[in-house]
């Protein structure tokens, strides 16, 4: 999903600026973007979850088994492709397209978080995890093989290692940077997978709290713990109001909390390192906790040290969009002039 919100900021940007445009994507992407702009669906690779980690085993052979299906409707792109004729590809992390573009010789400009991995020097807050990021550094540069331009998006200050690599502020969608930030007394949860279920009873052990949560897709409430559909304008409402926000490391809505100054209490999918950084990034610069586990001691821990976390976040700097897109904007007239030549 942070994929998907991202990528509708720039592509009504893009339109804005009278290019011509086509879209693809597939899963909750597709399902999102279809109500904003005419797409064209395609398949993507699944990541399994079990107990709050990406299972590399169930994930692995489910995407062999579903590589086929996979593969036939990554042929739309190609057909799009050829119809289409586009002077650009951008990409918000999907290997296929990337990989058309590159057996095309079409130029690619990259945007997205992950790439954070490979293209940003933070080896010191990474050095207890060496493995994971290795193993994800490998990932990520199979995925995406060709780049002309690179933007990352970031929420923390940091220093490209490349010429063509550009570190951004993380892309917000107009209602959050339109939204007045105010606090009542609930706490929002958002959970990347279904699996997670200890969390509920760490919930549970503090019944003066209300948890309002998301990611499970149902609608019912169980005491404190109140499970809601998803539905992007109640979740805003949710996430603006709230007095707190429990997640998984997903970038996107972490971003949105920086900019609402909202802690953060982070529980990271276990072997997804892009959500590890993201939770180590959060816990240095004080602007929430990072934990492995949910336990009820550090949930009541997170929930009284709200104020410091709170003065914390009065150092994030709000913004908008307009440096970020104008920066993106400039790549793509380069590139395109470079390819009339």
């Amino acid at each position: 999903m942070g994929h998907a919100v991202r990528s509708r900021v720039v592509i009504e940007h893009l339109l804005k600026k009278k290019h011509h445009v086509k879209i693809s994507g597939a899963g909750k992407a597709y399902s999102y973007l279809s109500h904003f702009f005419p797409i064209v669906e395609t398949d993507y690779f699944r990541i399994i979850y079990r107990n709050n980690a990406a299972s590399y085993l169930l994930t692995f052979f489910n995407n062999v088994l579903r590589f086929p299906f996979i593969f036939f409707k990554s042929l739309r792109i190609n057909a799009l492709i050829k119809s289409f004729k586009p002077d650009l590809i951008i990409t918000d992390f999907d290997p296929l397209v990337d990989y058309y573009a590159f057996f095309q010789k079409i130029p690619v400009i990259s945007i997205d978080n992950q790439h954070l991995i490979t293209g940003a020097d933070h080896r010191q807050i990474v050095k207890n995890h060496s493995f994971s990021f290795f193993a994800t550094k490998c990932i990520i540069n199979s995925f995406i093989i060709k780049k002309n331009k690179q933007f990352i998006t970031t929420f923390v200050p940091g220093k490209s290692l490349d010429d063509n690599v550009f570190l951004i502020k993380p892309l917000l969608r107009e209602a959050i940077i339109k939204a007045k930030s105010t606090t009542k007394n609930h706490i929002l949860v958002y959970q990347t997978s279904k699996s997670n279920n200890k969390m509920i009873e760490a919930f549970q052990c503090l019944p003066e709290e209300h948890f309002f949560i998301y990611g499970f897709d149902q609608s019912k409430k169980i005491g404190n713990v109140t499970f809601k559909k998803r539905d992007e304008k109640i979740f805003l409402e949710d996430l603006r109001t709230c007095k707190a926000i429990i997640t998984n490391g997903g970038f996107t809505l972490i971003s949105e909390a920086l900019y609402l100054k909202k802690p953060i209490l982070t529980v990271p999918v276990k072997s997804q390192f892009e959500q590890t950084l993201n939770a180590l990034h959060v816990d240095l610069w004080q602007y929430g906790m990072y934990v492995e586990e949910l336990t009820p001691n550090l949930l009541k821990q997170f929930l009284e040290n709200l104020a410091h976390y709170g003065q914390r976040l009065k150092t994030y700097k709000t913004y908008t969009n307009h440096e970020a897109l104008g920066m993106i904007d400039f790549q793509i007239d380069s590139l395109l002039k470079e390819r009339k030549k």
